[in-house]
């Protein structure tokens, strides 16, 4: 393998880590220029990585909220690519605006593949597949140890923890290792052609969009279809991993770590439209003073042992560097060890929170926990409701889905994710005013002046696959009648 001199990370770690832990990232709310779009504050606080008092507060009270109001089977959830976060794709979405769409990029990149660089890709699924699961099953060990004492208080149970808390993180390590490997074998097989696509399509991730039409990433060694969701994944870090820098990867959701209290869950019921920063602006309005301290003393407890995390995860990310740049100074027992170091201070983060949600839990009134029940379904929708009721009833039940990014009628206000969409279906495409649009969104408006609900229709069947590069993160609505009954909601309402 080729070495490639002078890319090895040399950020000094304090400069790196109290910036990141004082949110010098990103961390003012004010949108910044990314990539020519404007970054805005929803996208800077899901993605920049800033972690000052007010990011933290967030995140430790739209976590609080999602497990006390939440299940079991909400906890499981996780986006794709939550496991080995370790190749920038998150500081890219933060770039972007919120346009790098990871399946977009995954499938651009594939299509450019030759067979023998996507043999190489195929070749880490299949070697990682058996620790990915195991890593499945240590992290369910995690939950239902955090759970029993989120619900009946029991005690944690100290060496079982701590025990499935290293395991949780080798796994994780060995999983991003193999990855890390098939990504520096994979770049050093890029022609020059290849390097130029990939480049362009960091600087313009829309672009992509085009390469990435009617591809469907396909596994020739598995019919199994998460395995090709895999492989897909592997292509968008790879794509993040290979054009970013080694400051991206330093940067993780706010989330994290400790991403054990259901969350992701909210935001995969919400259309992915729920907002971290509204959830935990809502539910603090719900807490008393004494309860809001709670908060705030857990976050100063946690800090240090998240900024010893970001230390370790450091040097971690030398480790991986150095597979790409110089695999002789690849070590495999600093490895092991920084991995068992990660796993213990991510279970003293997960434990401090735990603990006190349990905390909070138990201190709340009926009336509390009422609201905020009433809160998660204001966010949620149940598909078994939703199925039962007459066509209005479910529009106007489906537009919780909108309100999140657009706001309701006629009460837009400035800061929301998405544009305004009080009068939009008779202004042009792509026309409410201080609003960053995407290309995909402006080029759509060459082709159709205005909204139809035909267009519509097609438009929320899959956003990103009908305009590849959008910001909208909605996923879409599958069902014909949900889509019928949601425009015709929109029509009467807007």
């Amino acid at each position: 393998m080729k070495a490639k001199f002078g890319f090895l990370l040399v950020v000094v770690l304090c400069a790196v880590f109290v910036g990141l832990i004082q949110g010098q990232q990103g961390g003012k709310k004010k949108g910044k220029k990314k990539n020519g779009k404007e970054a805005s504050s929803w996208t800077a606080e899901e993605y920049s990585g800033a972690r000052g008092e007010k990011e933290l507060l967030d995140a430790f009270a739209s976590k609080g909220f999602s497990w006390i109001t939440g299940s079991p089977a909400d906890n499981e959830k996780l986006s794709v690519g939550k496991n080995a976060q370790f190749f920038g794709f998150v500081a890219l979405r933060y770039q972007s605006g919120r346009a790098a769409s990871r399946g977009t990029l995954g499938r651009a990149f594939y299509a450019i593949c030759d067979d023998r660089q996507r043999a190489i890709l195929e070749n880490a699924v299949l070697q990682e597949k058996t620790p990915l699961q195991q890593w499945w099953l240590v992290r369910e060990e995690i939950l239902t140890i955090l759970e029993d004492h989120l619900y009946s208080g029991t005690s944690v149970d100290q060496p079982k923890y701590w025990a499935a808390g290293e395991k949780f993180s080798l796994l994780n390590a060995m999983v991003a290792t193999y990855e890390a490997s098939a990504f520096a074998r994979l770049e050093d097989s890029l022609t020059a052609k290849q390097k130029q696509w990939i480049d362009a399509w960091r600087k313009d991730p829309e672009s992509a969009g085009k390469s990435a039409k009617s591809i469907r990433v396909e596994m020739t060694q598995s019919s199994d279809r998460q395995d090709g969701k895999q492989l897909e994944d592997l292509y968008a870090k790879a794509f993040s991993w290979l054009t970013g820098s080694a400051k991206d990867n330093e940067i993780i959701p706010i989330g994290q770590p400790a991403q054990f209290f259901g969350f992701v869950s909210i935001r995969h019921k919400s259309g992915h439209a729920a907002s971290r920063g509204k959830i935990a602006k809502d539910f603090l309005e719900i807490l008393t003073p004494s309860q809001q301290t709670l908060l705030q003393q857990a976050i100063q407890t946690q800090m240090p042992v998240v900024r010893q995390f970001l230390e370790k995860r450091h040097l971690f990310l030398n480790q991986l560097s150095a597979l790409r740049t110089h695999p002789d100074l690849f070590n495999p027992v600093v490895v092991h060890q920084l991995a068992r170091d990660m796993g213990t201070l991510e279970m003293q983060a997960a434990r401090i929170e735990a603990e006190t949600y349990r905390k909070i839990r138990v201190s709340m009134t009926e009336a509390q926990l009422a609201e905020a029940m009433k809160m998660r379904g204001e966010y949620t929708l149940d598909e078994s409701q939703v199925n039962v009721l007459n066509p209005e009833e479910r529009g106007q039940t489906l537009a919780i889905l909108c309100v999140g990014c657009h706001g309701m009628p006629g009460q837009y206000r400035q800061g929301l994710p998405g544009p305004n969409l009080d009068g939009f279906w008779k202004r042009p495409i792509a026309s409410s005013p201080q609003y960053e649009y995407s290309n995909a969104l402006t080029q759509l408006r060459q082709n159709h002046q205005t909204w139809t609900p035909q267009l519509l229709d097609q438009y929320l069947t899959a956003p990103k696959k009908f305009a590849p590069g959008t910001k909208m993160e909605f996923q879409g609505l599958l069902k014909a009648e949900d889509r019928k009954a949601l425009i015709e909601y929109l029509q009467r309402t807007r």
